[in-house]
């Protein structure tokens, strides 16, 4: 009995192990945000969560630029570095923003796509963020098999650029840089190439009544402020701005359940043919609005605020491909891949 005993309190333990270990949160383009990108010496730079994070996620940081193409980054392999933040011991909820410097979770990644020392104010002024496809938690490849969530850059208000050039990117694959809220944002000097500001940062207020309103305001470049000096003490303006970051956004009417929409809804199957159906937990649904790659909607539809699991069939707008679904209630949104085979 006794060995019967120990053989289950094994297996219990292995079991929760596993589950604690693959329960990182997979992101979706737009569910990070940059909202603050400091190309001066010194290197910083702030990301706000749309969505809650698991700990152990990890989320990568880089300043190489893209090409428009499903890998990514350019080739040869990009030498301007790149940062890992792990989710710490206890995870973050939606809206916690977390600075760069001086922050333990950061450390220095490469692997064969990326190499060289992370360096705005040397090799780039722009910040990508993806995570590893294969792996939440992140793996030693990372950048060969990218998923990109979000990006922004100040050397244009266009995303135009040669990704050869250390200060330039061209717009990341599955992101789009029209429309509000966006996923990527061009907060430059002007829509020339390398017509660039040093360091940019949001100007609006932190305080919303949901995430979906908070989204559009952080990526709208008419609310970001551009400056040259170097910092600190030269700027008065972008100075306060810094200082008056918060550690998370303000959103009052906002319940927990209603931040955790993404884990809420899934879609079901995927890859799929294009009949799918959305299993829902209980939210009330409003809309899913289906966009191509190049951001371009192929579809909407009102969903009317359902609570139930929804039917679709998209058989006669989508074709092979790969196509995000946001997927919207009445206080939040949420995005979810889908694949047409």
């Amino acid at each position: 009995m006794k060995t019967k005993l120990l053989l289950l309190t094994f297996s219990v333990s292995a079991l929760l192990f596993s589950v604690k270990t693959n329960a990182q949160t997979t992101l979706a383009a737009g569910d990070i945000g940059v909202l603050w990108n400091q190309a001066d010496t010194p290197d910083n730079f702030a990301f706000v969560t749309y969505v809650d994070l698991a700990e152990g996620t990890g989320i990568y940081f880089t300043d190489c630029g893209t090409t428009t193409l499903a890998d990514g980054f350019r080739t040869p392999a990009c030498t301007e570095g790149a940062q890992k933040y792990t989710v710490p011991a206890g995870g973050h909820d939606a809206g916690e923003i977390i600075k760069f410097q001086g922050n333990p979770n950061f450390a220095p990644y490469t692997d064969s796509r990326i190499t060289g020392t992370f360096g705005l104010a040397t090799s780039g002024d722009q910040v990508v963020v993806f995570q590893d496809a294969t792996d939440a938690a992140g793996g030693t490849n990372a950048a060969n098999n990218p998923t990109y969530i979000f990006v922004i850059h100040n050397a244009s208000t266009q995303f135009a650029g040669d990704p050869n050039d250390s200060n330039e990117t061209s717009l990341p694959f599955g992101l789009t840089d029209t429309g509000l809220p966006r996923t990527a944002l061009g907060v430059g000097a002007g829509s020339g190439v390398d017509v660039e500001f040093d360091n940019t940062i949001y100007n609006g207020t932190y305080t919303f009544t949901t995430i979906e309103e908070a989204k559009i305001a952080l990526t709208n470049p008419a609310n970001y402020y551009g400056t040259d000096p170097n910092p600190p003490g030269l700027d008065a303006t972008y100075d306060a701005l810094v200082a008056a970051i918060p550690l998370k956004l303000n959103i009052p009417n906002l319940s927990t359940n209603e931040f955790d929409l993404n884990a809420a809804v899934s879609v079901f199957p995927n890859p799929s043919n294009g009949r799918i159906t959305i299993k829902n937990s209980g939210v009330a649904l409003e809309m899913v609005t289906v966009t191509d790659v190049n951001g371009r909607t192929v579809s909407s539809i009102n969903l009317e605020g359902t609570t139930v699991d929804k039917e679709l069939d998209l058989r006669s707008v989508l074709s092979t491909g790969m196509y995000f679904m946001t997927i919207s209630s009445n206080n939040a949104s949420t995005v979810k891949k889908l694949v047409i085979q």
